[in-house]
This record gives structure tokens, C-alpha cells and sequence, in this order.
């Protein structure tokens, strides 16, 4: 018999993933990001989110700088309503919707999520035909500066779930087996730290976090299997972001360090998604 939060959630990935079909249709590319992303990129984090009982939430969506204005237009003639506060108040970067009858809420974001950091995703829309790619899903939670024990728990079950790799260049030698799409490029990751200082310190911190916080011992038990991959996982990917080499720009804010705030300030209704 499914629960309460099941049925919730399987209203909710229905809702999103028959909106990004049919926009698609209607020439507007739109990706589900934060939690409804997780569990829509592929099967097994929803299992290991039931069984957590992790609450189901709003849409997230990401939606390309050139379709904002079909995009409005689109989730308008499905009965959703613009807060026109929002859209003032962040200047088209990001829209907040209501449902007119089912209370359903969306949030739009416009290319760039901008939170404690900014993570741009214009050239990564297309790596998934619903979601955004698995990288930028947990990126979009190691970001936050304050995580959560729902932040935890979903990086804990992307990481239970998807094997960590070196998957755009040559593997490592312990990485055998045949290619997996579902693997998290933990090149891509490293990278990406590798320009930006604060990004990269928040990311490392949160990540020995939920190395912390996710296992038999810690606050989030995901299971016998889903422990060790994350164990492995997060040593996988701080092994990765500790190798590649550093930007000048990186090298240079780190002789300040902690003594600057390295994170951008967000309001609460920015911060939640």
C-alpha cells in the first residue's frame, strides 16, 4: 500500500515530467531540478527516498534564457499563476508559479542557478531528456552553505545510487568495467571547483559532511550497499577535486581564505528548492 508521501510524490514527478514533455513540444526546453530531479533522473534514488520518508516538495525547473517568455506563457495556459513579486524582485532570472486550483508551486530558474554560489547549466540542458545531469543535481545541494537534513539525504541518495567516475577522459585503473551513463563524472565536478575558490571550499566541506552523516553510525542510514558506495563516493570525488590543478584566481583567493565570506547571502524563499 503506497503512503501518504508516496502518492505525493508520484502526483508531483507526473506533474513535472508531463510539463517538460509538453513544452518541449511547444519549442520550450525546461529540465527538473533539486529533489523532484533526483528522483525523476532515474529509478533507484525514489526507492531509497520512500524509504527514508522523504517529503515531496514543489517543481523545480530550469528553463533556457531564450524561452522565458514561451515558457511564462506555456505554464500560464496550464492554469499555473505568475508571482509577479518574484518576477520584480529577480528581474527574469527566476519565476514562481501556483497552481490556480491544485496549489501545485513552481519555481523557474533561467539558465544559472544562483544561490550561496552560481552554477551555471545553459550547455548541460540537453545531457537528459527530464532532468538536469546527476552532476548539477547534487551540485545544486553541496552548494548550500547550511545544508539540511533533507540536503543531506539527498546527496547521500545520489550517492547510493550512481558510482563515481572519471567518465570524459581516460578511466582510472580501479575504475573498471563497461561505460556507465549513469555514472557521476567526477572530472566534470573537479573542475568546475578547480576555477572557483568559495565553490570549492563549501563542496569539500559538505561532502566530508555527509560522509559524516550518511551510514550505519551516522544520522542517515541508507542501507548496507547505499553506505559503502556513498563512503566510496565521497572519497572518490574529494580524491578528484583535491588533484586537479588550480586557477591562479583559486590559488590567490586561498591565501585569504576563511577570513573573507567566500558564499553569496540568499534570502530564505531563494535558498529553498
Amino acid at each position: 500500500m503506497r503512503s501518504r508521501s508516496q502518492a505525493a510524490w508520484e502526483e508531483l514527478t507526473a506533474e513535472a515530467t508531463a510539463i517538460v514533455d509538453d513544452a518541449g513540444r511547444h519549442g520550450v526546453t525546461l529540465r527538473v531540478m533539486g529533489s523532484a530531479g533526483i528522483r525523476l533522473h532515474c529509478r533507484p534514488p525514489g526507492r531509497l527516498m520512500d524509504a527514508l520518508g522523504r517529503p515531496a516538495k514543489d517543481i523545480d525547473l530550469v528553463v533556457r534564457d531564450k524561452d522565458r517568455k514561451k515558457m511564462r506563457r506555456f505554464l500560464e495556459e496550464r492554469g499555473y499563476v505568475t508571482d509577479r513579486d518574484v518576477l520584480i524582485a529577480m528581474e527574469g532570472t527566476r519565476y514562481s508559479f501556483t497552481h490556480s486550483r491544485r496549489g501545485t508551486q513552481i519555481d523557474v530558474f533561467a539558465q544559472r542557478l544562483d544561490f550561496c554560489h552560481t552554477i551555471d547549466v545553459r550547455d548541460r540542458l540537453r545531457r537528459h531528456p527530464v532532468t538536469l545531469p546527476v552532476e548539477e543535481l547534487m551540485l545544486g545541494k553541496l552548494q548550500i552553505v547550511e545544508m539540511t537534513m533533507t540536503d543531506v539525504i539527498d546527496v547521500g541518495v545520489i550517492l547510493g545510487t550512481h558510482r563515481v567516475r572519471r567518465v570524459n577522459a581516460q578511466l582510472l585503473a580501479s575504475d573498471t568495467g563497461p561505460f556507465d551513463p549513469e555514472a557521476i563524472d567526477g572530472m566534470h565536478i573537479a573542475g568546475l571547483l578547480a576555477r572557483d575558490w568559495g565553490f570549492h571550499h563549501t563542496v569539500t566541506m559538505n561532502l566530508r559532511r555527509v560522509g559524516d552523516l550518511v551510514g550505519s553510525g551516522g544520522c542517515v542510514d541508507l542501507g548496507p550497499e547505499p553506505n559503502v558506495r556513498v563512503a566510496d563516493g565521497v572519497a572518490r570525488l574529494l580524491r578528484f577535486i583535491d588533484d586537479v590543478p588550480k586557477s591562479l584566481a583559486w590559488r590567490m583567493r586561498d591565501k585569504i581564505g576563511e577570513r573573507k565570506q567566500w558564499w553569496q547571502d540568499v534570502d530564505e524563499k531563494e535558498a529553498t528548492y
